[in-house]
This record gives C-alpha cells, sequence and structure tokens, in this order.
C-alpha cells in the first residue's frame, strides 16, 4: 500500500487545495470562484491570500473559519494564516499593492530625458540586487516598454488584475502593453481611470521599489499619481536650459504641495562623453539643481551626452564603462541611500499580515498566533489597535494571563505595527501534603 500522506511543502500544498475545493460558497468552492489568490507552505504553516472584495463581511468570517479548517484537517499542516489580496494598498487615494517604494521621476517639460533616467535607473537598481518594477504613466506617448525591450501582452491574473510583463527580472505595466489598436484620444476623466486601473490594480509582484515615468506637464496623468498615490519620493530631471529649468520647477513645486520629498534634481545632458558632441557642453550643473527647487535630498551628478545610454539593455552599470553609466550609477546609489534613510518605515518581514481582514476575523488569527507562538507576536494591521488589545487582553485572561508588553508604531499608510508579548502561562500549584 502506498504512503500517501503529503511531506513536502509542495504536496501538502497540493492537498490543501483539493481540500479547500471542497469547502462550499457563494455557489461554488473558493478556488473555482477565484476567491484564492494564492496558497503558501513552509514549514508546514499555511498561509491564503484571499480576495473578500466579493464577500459580504458575514461571508468573510464563514470562508476564514472554512479554509482554516481545511488546512489544519490537511496531514503535514501545523497552522493556518489567512491574508488579504492587496493587504499593503492604502485605504484612500491611489492603492498600490505590491511594492516597498514608490519613486516617481518628472519633469513638465517633455524632451527631457526622463523616460531614458527612469529605464537606466531601473537597469542599475535591478543589477544591484532589488526587485524593480516600472510604470509607464505616459498614456499619449509611452515608451518605457521600447527601451526596455518589453513585450505584451499584459495578462489578467485569475481576479481580473493586470499583471505587469517582466523583462530582465523588470515589471513592467503601460498602455503600449495592452493598446493594440494604435492612438487613443485620451481624456481628463479618461486619464484618471486609466491611471488607477494600470498602477493602482497592476498585481505588482513583491517590489522592492516602483519607478514611476511620469509624463511631461502638469496634466491629469501626473496629479492623480502625486496627490494620490503612496509615493516616498520624486526624481526630477532637466536638461540646462532656460525653459527646461522653469518647467521642471513646476513640477517640483507639485511635489512640496503634495508632502512628496525630492530625490535629487538629475542635470540631464549636460556635457558630453570624449567621442560624442553634446548640445549643452558648457552648462553649470550646481547652477541648474539650485535654480529647480530650494532643498533636495542630495547633489546628484550630471548625465551627461552618452551615446551608451540610448539602448539601457546594452549598458552596464554594476560595472560602468562609460560615463553615462558611471553617471546612472552613481544615482543608483543616491537612491538606495534615499531609500534606506528617507523612505517611509517598512513592515518587518516576519509581522503577520492582517490588513484588510473583517476585524472578527483579524483578532481571531491573533489569538490563535499567540497560540501557536512562543514569545511576542508582532502584527501589521489596519483599524483601531486599541480594540485589538482589548480582545486580546480579554482572551489571555480566560487562561489566567495578561500582556506583559504591548508596544504600538505607526507605519502611515503602511498601518499600525503592533507587537504582543503575553505573560507565560501561570504554573500549576503542586497540592498541599
Amino acid at each position: 500500500m502506498t504512503d500517501e500522506t503529503p511531506r513536502t511543502d509542495d504536496e501538502i500544498r497540493r492537498a490543501v487545495i483539493d481540500r479547500v475545493r471542497e469547502v462550499q460558497i457563494m455557489g461554488g468552492d473558493p478556488v473555482s470562484e477565484q476567491l484564492i489568490e494564492d496558497v503558501a507552505v513552509e514549514d508546514g504553516i499555511v498561509t491564503f491570500t484571499v480576495d473578500f472584495e466579493p464577500v459580504s463581511r458575514v461571508l468573510a468570517d464563514r470562508l476564514t473559519d472554512q479554509l482554516r479548517g481545511a488546512g489544519l484537517a490537511t496531514d503535514g499542516v501545523v497552522h493556518v494564516r489567512v491574508e488579504a489580496a492587496g493587504s499593503d494598498a492604502p485605504e484612500t487615494g491611489l492603492p498600490v499593492s505590491g511594492v516597498d517604494s514608490i519613486i516617481a521621476v518628472g519633469s513638465a517639460k517633455g524632451g527631457v530625458g526622463k523616460t531614458t533616467v527612469t529605464v537606466s535607473l531601473a537597469r542599475a537598481l535591478s543589477e544591484a540586487g532589488l526587485d524593480v518594477g516600472v510604470f509607464d504613466a505616459n498614456v499619449y506617448a509611452p515608451d518605457a516598454p521600447d527601451l526596455l525591450e518589453a513585450e505584451g501582452p499584459v495578462q489578467s491574473s485569475p481576479s481580473g488584475k493586470p499583471m505587469p510583463v517582466e523583462v530582465d527580472g523588470i515589471q513592467v505595466v503601460s498602455i503600449e502593453l495592452i493598446a493594440e489598436d494604435g492612438p487613443v484620444a485620451w481624456r481628463g476623466a479618461m486619464v484618471h481611470d486609466v491611471v488607477k486601473d494600470l498602477l493602482g490594480d497592476a498585481a505588482w509582484d513583491d517590489r522592492d521599489v516602483l519607478l514611476v515615468d511620469l509624463p511631461p506637464g502638469i496634466g491629469d496623468a501626473v496629479y492623480t499619481i502625486v496627490q494620490q498615490a503612496p509615493l516616498d519620493g520624486g526624481l526630477l530631471v532637466s536638461t540646462p536650459t532656460d525653459e527646461g529649468v522653469r518647467a521642471t520647477q513646476r513640477t517640483a513645486a507639485l511635489y512640496t504641495a503634495n508632502d512628496v520629498p525630492t530625490v535629487g534634481v538629475v542635470p540631464n545632458v549636460v556635457g558630453s562623453v570624449a567621442d560624442a558632441a553634446g548640445p549643452f557642453d558648457d552648462a553649470d550643473p550646481e547652477t541648474i539643481a539650485d535654480d529647480v527647487v530650494e532643498a533636495a535630498y542630495a547633489d546628484l551628478e550630471p548625465v551627461p551626452f552618452d551615446p551608451a545610454l540610448r539602448e539601457p539593455t546594452e549598458a552596464s552599470f554594476a560595472d560602468p564603462e562609460s560615463e553615462g553609466e558611471r553617471a546612472i550609477a552613481d544615482l543608483r546609489a543616491t537612491v538606495e541611500s534615499f531609500l534606506e534613510h528617507e523612505a517611509g518605515p517598512a513592515v518587518p518581514e516576519d509581522a503577520v499580515d492582517l490588513r484588510g481582514l473583517p476585524p472578527e476575523t483579524c483578532h481571531r488569527q491573533v489569538v490563535t498566533e499567540l497560540g501557536v507562538t512562543e514569545g511576542p507576536v508582532s502584527v501589521v494591521m489596519r483599524g483601531e489597535p486599541d480594540d485589538l488589545v482589548s480582545v486580546v487582553d480579554e482572551s489571555l485572561a480566560r487562561d489566567g494571563r495578561s500582556l506583559e508588553r504591548t508596544d504600538v508604531e505607526d507605519l502611515g499608510y503602511n498601518g499600525w505595527l503592533v507587537e504582543l508579548e503575553p505573560s507565560s502561562p501561570a504554573a500549576v500549584s503542586e497540592p498541599a501534603t
């Protein structure tokens, strides 16, 4: 007789999915109804990622209980967690999930090289080991896919979200990868909806940083992103011309008005390499930066007119040889420093993600975590941390325990980080003799 007990994580995962298919909800099972975005198994711990959007609050609690039961009924499973799809997306504004940090690259002046800088920086960050995404926000003249040699079409996830095209490890979303019928006359409300659908709903896959290539001007796409997206910072790009500087000042003012920190000003095509004559050989890069913005995180080295940057996929930024490649490598180092020291507080990797879960499910999950974990438990959540602490206190009190320590940290648009440390179970007194 063959031993069919699942032993590896992959075998356990398949067995769990088979059991979940037996759960009946909304006229079908959670898998066929496309409510399950992912099932992950590691060391006997099953994590369900669930799309709660089509589910009412009552059904959401029932669904999580059934998933927990299906998981624990599977051999090899020691613990079950339920997470909400898109849990890291902010609750307001333009939600973006699946990315740790977002940097916009902009200038109201067209033709200053924003896309070349964006794509080259993306390649440099990727070569340095970061998981990078690029969102091409220029709905009128999208160029980023061509420079990255990305080809569509964009596919949809089981829940209907656009899935980025991946090329050389970089994920890319652009209207160029979707629109197959030629130019479209996008107008105000349409632009807002396109940006929301492509940037906010895209299924970005665990990106360390997302670079947003803003279109020129101060139009609907730019306003939507700068005012509503959870930007950690913004880069500015300008050529050394009076009109270029004046236009970039407008974008700098928009960053400032919306509390978007300026990483720095990239003086582009300032000077040239030895074997290529550039259009602005005599410009002063420091004057450009000072004229564009009063305060920035760092002063950036100018990027010379370098033919090597015309094809970023052929350039090397980890081992730069040309002056242009070295300038982009320096820019990468500055952006990495900014992300490390100035970007918003990050969610610890060991924190249990409760964002997006119904309140009752959130509370029960924490109580369960405390029952299977020795020592403190860290969770990231939305809603009121005081309500969670109250529920946990009541649950522990029934076992004669209490919370010895509770730390709460505001993570901004990422929610709340709550660390709970319960007391040890009370020792059972020996009977008197």
